[in-house]
């Protein structure tokens, strides 16, 4: 009998992170809550509490998205469990995650899988679907990830100094580094929203406009160069599409975004940051001055 439990991450969540929660929390045998926001919302957090197979902890302060993932791993294997379903507060997960993730565990021909995904549905993004039941992937992203935890106490912990931004993507290149795999499950759904996403177009092509606060910028750029390097050596096609997003990134910023000034700040400031090794959470006086 596999014992499941699962991490949901919380900083300043909107009263809809209730039905979000309720969508998986009874899929799983505990559920760990854990709250970055430096404030509570003590209505909506007196509400999580009462929800039955929850655990609620608050860090009193913003650690970072790989801190609190961390924590609930470390809490999961404390108590027992050997799979951890990790999950953001903006999404809602299909009602038949977790049976059909016990069912691939159980039956699948993959073997050596480190984490699986479901199908990830942008509410604001229309994406195709895809025609094969599963499939093998490089990467995903943290929310609906179902992660073995014996495979985790090998490859080690999520990198903390990241803070958030590539926390998943270099979780799954250290999986595969390692010789483990991430098979994405098509017939289950994650249902989230992407960003502030618009589709735009330069010259005549159509693009995927994101309008990410400043900050978040400053974190993309500084983590994924840090992440594409240390990995270049193991996947170096990788590791050029990741630069080459990285500059389409800034074309799309000069041509579309309202504060263009201040967000090429913030990105360029990440990618110093990145090369003269300081990580992290950023400071107020680092993000002001920009």
């Amino acid at each position: 009998m596999m014992r499941i439990a699962g991490v949901v991450v919380l900083y300043n969540p909107p009263i809809n992170v209730l039905p979000n929660i309720n969508s998986y929390r009874n899929q799983v045998d505990t559920l760990f809550v854990v709250d970055n926001s430096e404030e509570q919302d003590k209505e909506l957090i007196q509400h999580i509490c009462s929800l039955d197979h929850v655990t609620y902890i608050w860090n009193g302060e913003n650690l970072g998205i790989a801190q609190a993932l961390n924590l609930g791993a470390a809490l999961a294997m404390e108590h027992g469990y050997s799979y951890l379903l990790t999950m953001d507060q903006d999404s809602t997960s299909s009602p038949n995650i977790i049976e059909e993730y016990c069912s691939v565990l159980s039956n699948s021909s993959f073997k050596n899988i480190g984490a699986l995904a479901p199908y990830h549905h942008y509410t604001n993004y229309e994406r195709p679907m895809e025609s094969e039941k599963m499939r093998e992937v490089f990467t995903t992203i943290t929310s609906g990830s179902l992660i073995n935890l014996e495979v985790f106490k090998q490859v080690g912990p999520f990198i903390e100094k990241l803070f958030i931004d590539y926390v998943d993507f270099e979780y799954c290149l250290r999986l595969q580094i390692h010789g483990f795999k991430i098979i994405q499950l098509n017939n289950v759904f994650l249902y989230h929203q992407l960003g502030a996403i618009e589709s735009r177009k330069i010259l005549f092509r159509r693009v995927a406009v994101y309008h990410y606060p400043p900050v978040r910028v400053y974190y993309k750029f500084r983590n994924r160069l840090y992440v594409a390097v240390k990995y270049f050596i193991h996947y170096p096609f990788w590791s050029m599409q990741e630069f080459i997003t990285a500059v389409n990134e800034l074309v799309k910023i000069l041509f579309f975004e309202k504060n263009k000034y201040k967000t090429c700040k913030m990105a360029f400031l990440g990618l110093v940051h990145c090369a003269v090794n300081r990580f992290g959470k950023l400071s107020l006086v680092a993000e002001k001055r920009c």
